[in-house]
């Protein structure tokens, strides 16, 4: 029995510092928690600029190719009349316009 109340005694010593220290390093964990989230938020925010911005630039890049396959086709004088041609560089002009503003 003695071997049991020495043990209760050092506990009861011991765990009021013992209890201050974790409430400190649980709040110290919110804290790494919290920044930790922010980052990944940012990082993530991030990405999915980039991943947007390399869409658009690709989806442009088709739409030059077939605008320069359609003006290849189709006689010069039928430029600026043709529909086809017009909505082409419509459509890239608000491309790009997207892109820029993404930044």
């Amino acid at each position: 029995m003695a071997k049991k109340e020495h043990f209760r005694d050092v506990v009861e010593k011991i765990w009021p510092k013992t209890q201050v220290e974790l409430e400190k390093a649980i709040k110290n964990a919110k804290k790494l928690l919290n920044s930790g989230e922010k980052y990944l938020k940012d990082v993530s925010e991030i990405g999915k600029k980039n991943t947007q911005k390399i869409s658009m630039n690709i989806k442009r890049e088709k739409l030059c190719y077939d605008l320069g396959k359609l003006i290849s086709s189709t006689s010069q004088s039928k430029w600026a009349t043709d529909k086809k041609i017009d909505r082409l560089i419509k459509e890239i002009k608000r491309l790009s316009r997207k892109v820029k503003s993404i930044d």
